[in-house]
Parts: structure tokens; C-alpha cells; sequence
């Protein structure tokens, strides 16, 4: 498995060459995703965990139920992201007359998301670090959405979750690009692409997917 997963991501061209003549195989890259997932839900617990003091006045006793939730979010999140990823990479290239078949997609974007297992870890690693020094302003009244609104903005905007907020900007800038690397050259040879045709189905979904990533932590 390991040296699958270090010629994928070092090797791309090489690694889905020889992949393009066997039949689908999920093992491999459907651990990936679940790794990238359980990850995912730990940042989900952690984040929700960080928040969940916000809400110890209003919903008294829930902090723990509401981890919980932002940890099945995580996860659940990341089964969605291979899925996702795979089918719009399957339609795109429904343009350019691909030949392979969804299965051989979905087997190309789960090795593609090896990356995306670094930019998690290293998040989880950075936001346990610096946790004992988030703040959480108390909502008293939940049913008040400006003050609510206004809680959630002063939490995201003290300087230890605005330097948290760029680093997961740059994180996921950086491993999706690498990412996108690997699924250009799974996604040609899974559908059988020229060269033109694969970068443009990869890069669409990509350069839409950080748009709105980079929308949402609000750095510019």
C-alpha cells in the first residue's frame, strides 16, 4: 500500500500508466479517503469542541453533542469530497468523449487525495498546539442571531484563529494543487484524455473548489 501510495504521489505518469491496464481496485485508494475522512473528523471535533463554550449559557450540557456533530460532519465530508470530486471529473470529461469508466474515476481521485491527508494532519497539529489560547465569547440568547453572528465573527477574527485561518487558506491552496497534479494525469489515463482535454477537466472543478475555500475563510 505505501508504495503505491509514494509512487502516486511522486510519480503520477508512471503510477496510472501501469494502473490504466488493471482492472479497478478500491483497497488502496478507498483507505486514503477513509484516513483523509477520520482526519477530518478529528478537525471537525476539534473546531466544534473550541466553539462549543460559546453555547454553555444557552444550551446548557450540549457542548459535548455538538463535537460530536462537527466530528460526523468531518467525516462525512470527506467520503462526500471523493465522491464529488469523481463525478464531476467523470461529466467534464463526458465533453471531451472519455472512454473509462466511473469506477476507474473514483479509484483515480482516491489516490489523488493523498495529499489532502498531510493538509489535515498538519491543521490538527497546529489548532491542538495554539488551543489553550482560543478564547470563546458566551452566547446568552442562541435565539438573538446578531448577537450569535456577532459571537461566531469575534471568535474567528482573535488573532490565534486569524493566523489558523491562513494557514488552512495556504494549506489547502497548496496540497490541492498537488492533488489536482496526481488526478490530471489519473483522470487521462481513467478516461482515456488527451493531454489538453485532462488538464481542463481537472482544473475547472479545482480552481472553483479553492475559489470558494478561499471565499470562506474570508482572507481576501
Amino acid at each position: 500500500m505505501a508504495s503505491k501510495i509514494i509512487t502516486a504521489l511522486f510519480r503520477p505518469e508512471e503510477f496510472f500508466g501501469e494502473l490504466s491496464k488493471e482492472e479497478a481496485a478500491f483497497a488502496v485508494p478507498f483507505g486514503i479517503v477513509i484516513i483523509y475522512s477520520i482526519l477530518s473528523a478529528v478537525a471537525g471535533y476539534q473546531m466544534a469542541a473550541l466553539m462549543a463554550p460559546m453555547y454553555d449559557v444557552a444550551l446548557e450540557e450540549y457542548g459535548g453533542v455538538i463535537a460530536i456533530f462537527g466530528a460526523i460532519g468531518g467525516f462525512v465530508g470527506g467520503i462526500i469530497v471523493w465522491i464529488v470530486a469523481a463525478v464531476l471529473f467523470y461529466l467534464v470529461s463526458m465533453a471531451f468523449h472519455g472512454e473509462g469508466s466511473m469506477k476507474k474515476v473514483l479509484e483515480a481521485v482516491g489516490y489523488g487525495m493523498a495529499p489532502l491527508i498531510a493538509a489535515a494532519g498538519i491543521g490538527i497539529a497546529y489548532l491542538a498546539m495554539v488551543a489553550d489560547q482560543v478564547v470563546a465569547p458566551v452566547i446568552r440568547d442562541i435565539m438573538d442571531t446578531t448577537v450569535a453572528e456577532e459571537a461566531v465573527e469575534a471568535f474567528m477574527n482573535q488573532p490565534v484563529m486569524a493566523d489558523f485561518t491562513l494557514l488552512q487558506t495556504f494549506l489547502s491552496v497548496v496540497f490541492m494543487i498537488w492533488a489536482a497534479n496526481i488526478w490530471y494525469y489519473g483522470i487521462r489515463h481513467a478516461r482515456k484524455l488527451k493531454a489538453r482535454d485532462a488538464g481542463i477537466t481537472v482544473i475547472i472543478p479545482v480552481v472553483l473548489y479553492l475559489i470558494i475555500v478561499i471565499a470562506s475563510y474570508g482572507v481576501f
